[in-house]
């Protein structure tokens, strides 16, 4: 049971990458609507991702989640298939943003809409699989490159046992480096600022150039785990 609830919330976490930042940001297409009403019963609307899958593995992410609750008729689910193996798929274009949107201000708020399914409105996480944000963020900055390893754990996700305030957790945080430099440094000016955390003393908040010096270091999710152990965090 608890593998199987693992595994839906992994698929959730990796779901929300690819829906948009509002509707728009969906292609037009047979189906659009339908994709929109069932994903948007699990999870809010998260961003594009620029990765895209073939039929062959939508219909097997479709498949898992009817293995885990999503009720589809038939003939809803042939057409979510199709509009997903069509307007996601493999080299399929990106909407591109509207003037509007373009120049919106970055809200670390609305980044964080894609860590809600994980981290909870609250920042309280999920017992055993998700850490609290709750308390721990502040923990993270104090700590000698805490700034640096946040800002990978976003770029590159982070897989594997952790302990905080003596509770394990073992998950799986996607990476989101298809964010920009200012969205990522908005979402962790935002966790480091809620819930009752603040930022340590003498340290300002995050910026686009700190994002962009940990881009291209190619990490993965379990260099960035070994990271933390080097953090000192208990």
């Amino acid at each position: 049971m608890k593998a199987k609830y693992l595994v839906w919330v992994m698929f959730l976490a990796l779901t929300a990458l690819w829906v948009g930042l509002g509707q728009n940001a969906l292609p037009e297409g047979p189906g659009r609507e339908l994709v929109l009403q069932k994903c948007q019963t699990c999870h809010e609307i998260g961003f594009v991702t620029r990765e895209r899958q073939n039929r062959e593995r939508w219909d097997s992410l479709i498949t898992e989640m009817q293995g885990y609750g999503l009720r589809l008729t038939p003939e809803e689910r042939a057409t979510i298939l199709n509009y997903l193996a069509t307007q996601l798929a493999p080299g399929a274009s990106v909407p591109a943003p509207t003037p509007a949107q373009a120049a919106a201000a970055v809200s670390g708020a609305a980044v964080y809409n894609n860590c809600i399914g994980c981290h909870q409105a609250n920042g309280a996480g999920i017992p055993g699989v998700f850490p609290p944000l709750a308390g721990h963020v502040p923990e993270i900055l104090a700590a000698k490159g805490g700034r640096e390893w946040l800002i990978q754990v976003m770029l590159y996700g982070l897989q594997g046992a952790i302990s905080v305030k003596g509770a394990s957790y073992n998950g799986l945080m996607p990476a989101y480096p298809q964010l920009s430099d200012a969205e990522i440094a908005a979402v962790l000016n935002h966790i480091a600022t809620q819930w009752g955390n603040a930022l340590p003393t003498g340290q300002s908040a995050f910026t686009e150039a700190e994002v962009k010096a940990q881009r291209g270091k190619n990490l993965s999710a379990q260099q960035v785990l070994a990271a933390r152990g080097q953090l000192g965090l208990r």
